[in-house]
């Protein structure tokens, strides 16, 4: 019997490494690690972003025949069948995406400046990122007055904030299809540092020239692991919108309709 229960042990470190997929992204054309790109199963709670270096560990188990997808702003997706991913182990490589930009166009005409969006600063409703599982993401739709619209600033009260050093936030923005978040319109990352104890996030859009034509989704993805239990930002009750979430990268959207997240921007049109 105990012969029986050695063996046992030392198939374990087998069957736990044959349930971890690693690997590391690189740019296809200059073979940089692109760093926190998004892995995961489309619509499935099974993904993670890289770190650093590009590299990234994802548990999985009986997914073989599923795809894992690998996305980032700037670079066209790739799918792999899970299955052939763990037979080799070489590099995945994304390739840049020539993005078309939207014309600017000049005008003498006046702008008026608006907030949109929840604007609560309640201290006594949160909400925010389930778990510190890398991909956890979270947002609000946002309703335009006007087309075209331009995005200024975005904001948000943070209610709590217990991480032990500084976190690394995606800002996402995306169109909207049937009331859920649709396709990312930005052209290129943008990251949000929180500090410790920092108790609200007022981040400048205006150097990245957004524009938007419709109705919008914006969200906050948690990219970097830090000490702590996460953030959770102001919220308010019934009335005030839903909060939309997926719990990794790649992971199917879920609405909320409890309470409405506290994002807002500063927007001109």
């Amino acid at each position: 019997m105990r012969s029986v229960f050695i063996a046992l042990l030392l198939l374990l470190p087998a069957a736990y490494a044959d349930a971890q997929l690693i690997g590391i992204v690189k740019d296809a054309k200059t073979g940089e690690a692109l760093a926190y790109v998004n892995v995961g199963i489309p619509s499935k709670g099974v993904g993670t972003v890289t770190n650093e270096e590009g590299a990234f560990k994802l548990n999985i188990s009986n997914n073989d025949a599923d795809s894992l997808r690998v996305s980032m702003i700037g670079y066209l997706p790739q799918y792999f069948l899970i299955g052939d991913l763990k037979k080799h182990t070489d590099v995945i490589k994304l390739l840049p995406n020539d993005i078309q930009l939207k014309e600017v166009r000049i005008t003498n005409h006046k702008y008026i400046e608006k907030v949109l969006g929840n604007t609560t600063k309640s201290k006594s409703v949160n909400a925010g990122f389930t778990s510190n599982d890398l991909g956890n993401e979270i947002g609000a739709i946002i309703k335009i007055k006007k087309s075209p619209t331009y995005l200024k600033r975005f904001n948000v009260a943070i209610n709590e904030n217990t991480n032990q050093d500084s976190s690394i936030l995606r800002l996402n923005i995306y169109s909207v299809k049937n009331g859920l978040p649709d396709k990312n319109i930005l052209n290129q990352n943008i990251f949000v540092i929180v500090k410790k104890g920092q108790d609200q996030i007022a981040f400048d859009l205006e150097p990245y020239h957004i524009m938007v034509d419709d109705n919008f989704f914006i969200s906050l993805e948690w990219i970097k692991n830090s000490a702590g239990h996460g953030l959770k930002f102001s919220a308010s009750l019934l009335g005030s919108g839903a909060i939309i979430a997926r719990e990794a990268s790649q992971a199917k959207w879920e609405k909320f309709g409890i309470a409405g997240l506290g994002f807002n921007v500063l927007a001109e049109y």
